[in-house]
């Protein structure tokens, strides 16, 4: 710390107290039953949410236990509409594998899809047969400049004002979503070294000027509590006007891992001003 004691001071009313590309088991293929077909995925799960904004179509691998024949076996999804999952896959003869192209062209930049997609084994037991899936467009994120924080998470809980200071930020191509670059890093008055670690990333989006939402966000410092972290209360959608976005006071969480949570913004100060 640098001008306060860094323990819990205001408790009071405030309190509640209550994620790059990961394909695992790539290529691990089940020792199919003889009777079977054996229709299998080869993954535990895909979760991608490194996805290129231009990206049209992702495929995924599936097997089958022998090369004989050709085989049809039945797909279903619980991913959302956008993602459009083919009704079958065709192993031709003397194929072990097929590929399940996804058509990913409606998909969102930013939005994260999830669910299941499925696949008829044949009454194999030994077959994968549901591959829960994460799929996610990723921003292009530009330089935008350096902006200011005014904070109202902290100060509360701690006792501390509810000072301002400078970030880096930067802004998703074409779209206006923007993005703190160590939020509450070296730059926060509080922090000294040792406090924080260096790669927060604070993602903020403005494209409903009225509603500016984030998901939950862990801030990169730590006061012997856990890493602190902010998320959104329902109904605690900010807004954007002249370029300075706010919140309703008390519509968000400040929570301490290793301590409890807090009402975030009591006062209604929380302010990142984007004009540069």
């Amino acid at each position: 710390m640098k001008t306060i004691l860094k323990s819990i001071i205001a408790l009071g009313a405030a309190a509640l107290f209550a994620v790059s590309c990961n394909v695992e088991n790539v290529g691990t293929l089940y020792d199919f039953a003889e009777e079977s077909a054996g229709v299998s995925f080869l993954n535990n799960q895909v979760t991608d949410t490194e996805i290129s904004a231009a990206q049209t179509s992702y495929t995924i691998t599936v097997a089958r236990r022998s090369k004989t024949g050709t085989v049809t076996a039945n797909i279903g999804s619980t991913l959302p509409e956008a993602i459009k999952v083919p009704g079958s896959v065709t192993f031709a003869e003397g194929q072990a594998t097929a590929d399940i192209v996804v058509d990913l062209s409606a998909m969102a930049i930013g939005t994260s899809y999830k669910g299941n997609i499925t696949i008829d084994s044949n009454t194999d037991e030994l077959a994968r047969t549901i591959l829960p899936c994460t799929f996610q467009k990723a921003y292009s994120w530009k330089p935008y400049g350096t902006v200011k924080i005014t904070d109202d998470l902290v100060a509360d809980v701690f006792s501390t004002d509810n000072v301002t200071w400078s970030v880096t930020a930067e802004k998703a191509d074409g779209v206006e979503v923007y993005r703190l670059l160590d939020p509450y890093g070296p730059n926060f008055p509080y922090n000294e070294p040792g406090d924080y670690k260096l790669g927060a990333k604070w993602v903020l989006d403005c494209t409903n000027p009225n509603a500016v939402t984030f998901d939950r966000t862990y801030l990169g410092f730590d006061w012997g509590y856990g890493e602190f972290n902010v998320y959104l209360l329902d109904g605690g959608e900010g807004q954007i006007v002249n370029k300075v976005i706010t919140f309703p006071a008390n519509g968000l969480v400040f929570n301490l891992p290793d301590y409890g949570s807090f009402y975030g913004n009591p006062s209604g100060l929380l302010a990142i001003d984007l004009n540069l």
